[in-house]
């Protein structure tokens, strides 16, 4: 009896779980033309009790609903996993224009009934379909290059989601392709360079996947290449290069062929068409003058938060003052905040991190500022309040934020202490130690008397004023450096080199494990990064021209700023291109390697900020 149980308790468990894992999905193309013939339908990953059909209102039914099934096993690390999928198919027709709803179906699994996703489904005009068009166009020539397809059959477009914007404002940039014949493969992709604009690519599907558009009145299956987010660095009209592309699509044969081609399929071949978009000209408008002085560049919609880790410590230990700008726009172009410290507080450059995510048209999350802090004398300081100015293009407007002042209370530091606790020795305790330490002697000692007093001796007037000359230099080379450490255009050209080998050192092993992408990343972070720190040039402005007239400023040479040009575009082809060859990679990384080391020797003690 207790068997019994057992085994209907596990039965219903099995059967209430597999209810619960339960799902149906619905099928069907979003676009279709009148009179055109289609596909619906219904997936279960289970097999049901019962199905509940939809009722299908503005489709003629010609066939279903057939049903089908599968079951797939697979073995992973010796873990074997088994599926099935039920499948419930309908053929509709179009017979009007508009737009309709299927409502969603039904289906009993267990003791549970399922429901699927509603479909919604536009018609449009009946248009002569692509094979006629190209097999009409395909008769006309006997070229294997091309058979003459026409534009509207088969192009590429680069489209944005505003034609008007202001700088750093985001704008979303698309590559698409539209067709309406069998494309078998692309070749020689050549991606605007977005010159104007710092661009950015959201992370996609390397396959394109088609969908069904309607442009014009026509069906095209349209696919999706590359999503962009632009962030414009001028005011200007700027022209979006075109983008180009080799599609190899397969369209009517054009010379004659057999019977027994056409009877197996033969009537096809394959064809090569360059595709190139049209230019696009958005118009970038300045920022209203004039600017607030506490503005760094941000643009979009921001939410402030300013923190403190400890409101009391001792003199000489460390607190970090951090700054948290939250919310979408440019977030990783906003520049370091100045902000004001007491003079007794030694500071150092902050530590900036984001968590920026890329979303539709805009990029959102948070960028932080982390200043660590240590006051050097005792008393109670009070940080006043920090304020952020950004602009925003919605409003059309500056806003400014605000944060609450900080009191910090210092305590004096005690670790060093005047009073020292010494031991006591007895006389047999001292022992002779080199010629150093002996027994106090009881004798009386024969004293001799010297001519002249060490201490007004002309030796001791020279050493004297030779430490004090000593000390003089050492404070005024002190006072040097302190004054040179608090110069930012000094502290980031110092460091423009040291940063820069960081980043390529992180590159050489990147180009070691073959990873394309993040080598292309890191190698256009280092001679971007470095060009910005030695020529004292704020992230958000830094573009190839004014890079180019500051470097000829320093009397850098044209051949040089050509190299340094075509490294940068490389690596932003290379960040949108498929894997690439670890010669080009090996080629790219020895070339900016040699570059930065010769702009060093040419830019060290000369840059003019």
């Amino acid at each position: 009896m207790k068997k019994l149980i057992g085994i209907i308790f596990l039965t219903a468990l099995s059967q209430l779980l597999v209810a619960q894992d339960a799902t149906i999905e619905a099928y069907a193309p979003n676009l279709v033309e009148v009179g055109e013939q289609f596909s619906l339908s219904y997936t279960l990953n289970t097999k049901p009790k019962e199905f509940i059909p939809p009722s299908i209102t503005g489709f003629d039914i010609l066939a279903g609903p057939s049903t089908s099934s599968s079951t797939s096993i697979e073995v992973i690390n010796g873990k074997v996993t088994q599926s099935h999928t039920f499948t419930y198919s309908y053929v509709l027709v179009a017979n009007k224009e508009g737009k309709f709803t299927i409502d969603p179906a039904e289906a009993v699994v267990g003791n549970k009934r399922i429901r699927s996703n509603p479909i919604s489904i536009e018609v449009i005009k009946s248009s002569p379909t692509s094979s006629q068009t190209t097999a009409s166009t395909g008769r006309q020539s006997a070229n294997a290059e091309s058979n003459n397809l026409p534009d509207d059959e088969l192009f590429v477009t680069v489209e944005v989601n505003r034609k008007s914007a202001y700088i750093g404002q985001p704008i979303e940039a698309v590559i698409k392709i539209y067709t309406r014949v069998g494309i078998l493969n692309f070749e020689d992709a050549k991606f605007p360079s977005f010159e104007g604009f710092w661009s950015q690519e959201q992370k996609s599907s390397p396959n394109v996947n088609f969908h069904r558009a309607n442009v014009n009145g026509k069906i095209y299956n349209a696919g999706e290449i590359r999503r962009y987010v632009l962030f414009p660095q001028k005011a200007d009209k700027i022209t979006i290069d075109p983008f180009e592309l080799i599609v190899i699509y397969q369209g009517r044969a054009t010379r004659p062929r057999s019977i027994f081609d056409e009877f197996f399929g033969g009537g096809y071949e394959t064809f090569r068409k360059r595709l190139v978009s049209k230019p696009i000209t958005i118009n970038i408008k300045p920022l209203p003058k004039p600017e607030p002085k506490d503005f760094v560049g941000a643009v979009g919609k921001f939410k402030l938060d300013v923190s403190v880790d400890k409101t009391e410590v001792k003199a000489n230990d460390a607190f970090t003052y951090k700054i948290k700008v939250s919310g979408s726009g440019n977030l990783k172009l906003i520049g370091a905040p100045k902000v004001k410290f007491p003079s007794s507080f030694e500071v150092f450059d902050p530590k900036i991190s984001d968590n920026v995510k890329l979303s539709g048209s805009n990029a959102s999350g948070s960028k932080t500022f982390e200043y660590v802090c240590i006051p050097r004398a005792a008393g109670e300081y009070s940080l006043e309040p920090f304020t952020f100015s950004f602009f925003d293009p919605v409003k059309e407007k500056y806003v400014t934020l605000k944060s609450k002042p900080f009191n910090i209370k210092v305590l004096a530091d005690s670790s060093a202490s005047n009073n020292m606790v010494v031991a006591s020795y007895g006389k047999e305790d001292i022992k002779y130690v080199g010629k150093d330490i002996r027994y106090i002697k009881t004798s009386s000692s024969k004293f001799k008397t010297r001519n002249s007093f060490w201490i007004i001796s002309g030796y001791y007037q020279f050493l004297y004023l030779l430490l004090l000359a000593i000390f003089i230099v050492l404070s005024y080379v002190y006072r040097k450096y302190r004054s040179k450490m608090q110069d930012v255009a000094f502290v980031r050209n110092r460091r423009a080199s040291k940063i820069a080998q960081k980043r390529l050192k992180l590159a050489k092993e990147l180009l070691e494990d073959n990873k394309s992408a993040e080598f292309f990343e890191e190698i256009h972070k280092a001679i971007w990064g470095y060009i910005a720190d030695k020529l004292n040039l704020s992230l958000a402005t830094l573009n190839l021209e004014n890079v180019t007239e500051n470097l000829r400023k320093n009397s850098i040479d044209d051949e040089k700023i050509e190299q340094l040009r075509s490294i940068i575009e490389t690596c932003e082809y290379a960040r949108f291109a498929p894997v690439a060859q670890h010669s080009q990679m090996t080629d790219i990384y020895d070339r900016t390697f040699k570059l930065i080391e010769e702009l060093e020797s040419l830019l060290k003690n000369k840059v003019k900020n």
